[in-house]
């Protein structure tokens, strides 16, 4: 579990990101005021105003990719998610195609499945770790197919779409264990945070302004960045937190069950 993942999981992180950013530009404004003195406030306003622009268009860049990558990426699973339930739903219907025997064993393997997916897995990738029950049931329906005499064209035809989409339900649910771990590269949140920094320094830079003014402008654009931190973070890690996935999809499976 990285670092970012364990930012993830902290309780009231909204608030954390609001307020160490305003925290940190409160200090920095008392500090600037007291160690500057009046008439040498003027130049660094002049100075600070130069610096801003260039800064401002760098952060902003840098930010709109994370944003857009992280919200990309967050779209992506919850299609990866729908379509995890439709091959499901998929294979469980069109195990009626076979014996009754051998379509009870695949809709009861289907519904371990969903089962294993509701009460394990979703706890556990909220962790980035897997415990493998789900891949063992696939693997146990792999058998089932693997182990089917085919006897009619109907079967043949059922066969090769369910083990299609059995084939398909295992590489989306391993892309939905790999996206509950995997963050953005330290490198880009390194970039983004020193960005961020120099931009909340500079606008502490600009005191010629009235202190209220001054500290109003400066918290405030803090606390933008903190947003936008939260927000990242949050789309990053689609299993945990405030924008997590709903397990809806998979509760709503109609997978009672029949008679034969």
């Amino acid at each position: 579990m990285n670092f970012e993942h364990s930012l993830a999981l902290m309780p009231g992180l909204f608030w954390i990101c609001l307020l160490i950013p305003a925290v940190f530009a409160i200090s920095g404004i008392f500090l600037a005021r007291k160690l500057i003195a009046p008439h040498k406030r003027t130049p660094h306003h002049d100075i600070a105003h130069a610096l801003l622009g260039p800064i401002a268009t760098v952060f902003s860049i840098l930010g709109a990719f994370m944003v857009a990558t992280t919200w990309h990426e967050y779209c992506d699973t919850n299609s990866n998610l729908n379509s995890e339930c439709n091959s499901l739903r998929s294979l469980y219907f069109n195990a009626r195609a076979f014996t009754p025997e051998r379509c009870n064993q695949i809709q009861e393997l289907c519904r371990a499945y969903r089962y294993t997916v509701l009460n394990h897995e979703w706890k556990i990738i909220q962790k980035g770790k897997d415990d493998l029950i789900g891949d063992q049931i696939i693997g146990k329906i792999a058998d089932l197919y693997l182990s089917y005499p085919l006897k009619t064209d109907k079967e043949r035809i059922y066969f090769q779409i369910s083990v299609d989409r059995l084939d398909k339900l295992r590489s989306y649910r391993e892309q939905r264990i790999q996206d509950s771990f995997t963050g953005l590269l330290p490198l880009l949140w390194a970039l983004f945070l020193l960005s961020g920094a120099s931009l909340v320094v500079v606008s502490l830079l600009m005191i010629s302004s009235p202190g209220k003014t001054h500290a109003a402008m400066a918290v405030l654009l803090a606390m933008v960045i903190g947003a936008m931190i939260f927000a990242i973070i949050s789309l990053d890690y689609p299993f945990v937190g405030f924008t997590k996935m709903s397990t809806t999809s998979f509760e709503m499976l109609p997978m009672e069950k029949e008679s034969h």
